[in-house]
């Protein structure tokens, strides 16, 4: 008579199947994202063109809403009370300069604009698998809702 526990076990493939093919999915998503440098490039574009729509589309969810809410003030005041000293998103949000590389501490990303000897960093997020860029941590966006100097 075979005792119970001579039995062999067999695994069951699914397990460490799904898992290899779990890890596949993400180093092939992970490689198709944009680099840091060109969301920040097509940001400036999106500037100098004056395009808000693919501006904002290339912010943090609050960065973008902080940009649209500042709008509305502005259209609601009769442009009285301007939040942000143009009342749009102008090229000033972003620094000039050449973009270093990154340095990505997780879902963080700096990445450094170079324009001579100054150098300002640019501060992004990962949202939703794509960097984004959080102006609500730029210097650039405080002095733009900084009064203007008589």
């Amino acid at each position: 008579m075979r005792s119970l526990g001579n039995h062999s076990r067999q695994r069951t493939p699914g397990l460490p199947l799904a898992a290899l093919i779990a890890l596949a999915l993400a180093a092939s998503t992970a490689g198709c994202r944009e680099e840091p440098q060109v969301v920040i490039e097509a940001a400036r574009d999106a500037l100098k063109q004056k395009d808000n729509d693919t501006f904002l589309a290339l912010l943090t969810p609050r960065s973008a809403d902080f940009l649209r809410n500042a709008e509305q003030v502005g259209k609601k005041s009769g442009r009285a009370f301007k939040v942000l000293r143009s009342g749009r998103p102008t090229k000033s949000l972003l620094p000039k300069g050449a973009l270093e590389e990154p340095v990505i501490d997780g879902q963080l990303c700096t990445v450094m604009a170079k324009k001579g000897s100054a150098r300002q960093p640019v501060i992004m997020r990962l949202v939703r698998g794509k960097w984004r860029i959080d102006l609500l941590e730029m210097s650039e966006l405080q002095s733009e809702m900084a009064p203007m100097e008589p």
